[in-house]
């Protein structure tokens, strides 16, 4: 199958994400949109403190508040498709309100709000989808995305971001700064495929240059498993000699990599006095030679002092109860099952599994889960978004596949 017919199949599949009514939208739902929307771009002005409500929230609630109100009316539909996570919230509200009740810590106040905000934001971002100009919202939403990659990579050429030792761009920290343009690279490239743009790639090229100078490690292990499992998606869809030059030039970039990750030959002084180079390296010595720090530095030793927690919840803040760190641990996967425990746990698993388990991308979700796996994103509504993003291009079933063969043998196109 030719990559243009693979992008057709792609916007097909999308058709069946859900159905989509006939009447024409109302002025309202545009508005409602575009102030929604306007928050995502602004997500990325940080002019408070880290982890408190910034202009970009406040925008996209503002957008939430008119899609209920002016164009739903007061009425939501709350999709039985997300019903695991609505359990998944009730779960986190028990934990956290019985550890305020036991500690009067407000942290655990802070963390319920981060969660509800977000559920906000899955509640009304599935019911947009829902809507009848749901090709125009993604459009503009990939839009959105891409205007921000822009900007940020114009902040940086032009000398305006802000730097602590690391890259921050229009950041508080280097890694709120890597995961944003990391999410915005993956949205960009669902909502490209799914509306059939040619030049999706260009936006995933400028995505990983932009995102370098941050020397984010834990986003660069998600970029560099974006583009390994997108490599092996595209590659058994070439043609014969596509395959044989691009065989061949994987063949080259391995054989470099071991060469000089061996030693054989050294890298350049002005590669290895590099920061992101250093950073990379120190790194590998954590994971391969000296695992403990690494340990440490993402409070992950906290779940093996306290493993009772994985039953019922530690619930989320106070963090000084178990070391004078004060760190909340570092990771999107093990901070929600340590917090809340293996019930409520559970319920999120099987709430996102089940949606990106039936992605024809499921390797956007290798490389995200992976990402997450060292790096806070709960409280960000993006990754959530990313989740939900699962819907827009299912894989076909083997009717449906019949079908578009069919419509291949007729010569007929999926417009």
């Amino acid at each position: 199958m030719t990559a243009e017919k693979t992008m057709q199949t792609d916007r097909k599949a999308a058709r069946h994400l859900i159905a989509v009514p006939d009447y024409q939208p109302r002025i309202s739902l545009y508005i409602s949109q575009f102030i929604f929307l306007l928050g995502f771009f602004a997500k990325q002005f940080y002019i408070g403190d880290s982890g408190t409500v910034q202009a970009g929230d406040l925008l996209m609630m503002a957008g939430c508040g008119c899609y209920f109100l002016l164009t739903k009316k007061w009425r939501i539909d709350f999709d039985r498709h997300n019903r695991w996570f609505y359990l998944f919230f009730f779960g986190v509200f028990v934990v956290n309100t019985v550890y305020l009740y036991l500690t009067a810590n407000k942290e655990f106040i802070t963390a319920t709000f981060f969660y509800l905000f977000n559920l906000i934001i899955i509640i009304i971002f599935t019911d947009m989808l829902k809507e009848p100009n749901r090709d125009v919202f993604l459009k503009w939403f990939g839009w959105t995305l891409k205007l921000a990659l822009l900007f940020q990579g114009f902040v940086y050429l032009a000398g305006f971001g802000r730097e602590d030792a690391r890259y921050l761009g229009t950041f508080n920290d280097p890694n709120q700064f890597g995961v944003y343009i990391f999410f915005a690279m993956l949205m960009i490239f669902i909502t490209d495929r799914m509306l059939g743009r040619k030049l999706w790639f260009v936006w995933d090229v400028i995505g990983t240059l932009v995102i370098l100078p941050s020397a984010s490690t834990g986003t660069m292990l998600g970029v560099a498993l974006f583009w390994v499992g997108m490599y092996f998606y595209f590659f058994r869809e070439m043609s014969k000699i596509w395959k044989i030059v691009f065989g061949g030039i994987t063949f080259i970039i391995v054989i470099a990599i071991l060469v000089f990750g061996l030693g054989a030959i050294e890298l350049p002084k002005a590669v290895t006095s590099h920061f992101m180079y250093q950073r990379i390296n120190e790194k590998f010595d954590e994971v391969w030679g000296k695992f403990d720090n690494l340990v440490s530095d993402r409070a992950w030793d906290r779940i093996v002092d306290y493993p009772q927690y994985f039953l019922y919840g530690s619930g989320e803040g106070f963090n000084k109860r178990f070391d004078a760190t004060d760190l909340e641990l570092h990771s999107s996967i093990l901070a929600p099952a340590f917090s809340y425990g293996i019930v409520p746990f559970a319920c999120l698993v099987y709430w996102a599994l089940k949606k990106v388990l039936k992605s024809r991308f499921l390797f956007i979700y290798v490389a995200l889960f992976s990402e997450a796996m060292f790096v806070v994103n709960t409280r960000q509504p993006m990754y959530w978004i990313l989740i939900l993003m699962a819907f827009v291009t299912p894989r076909l079933s083997r009717r449906e596949r019949e079908e578009q063969e069919a419509e291949e043998a007729d010569g007929g196109t999926y417009g």
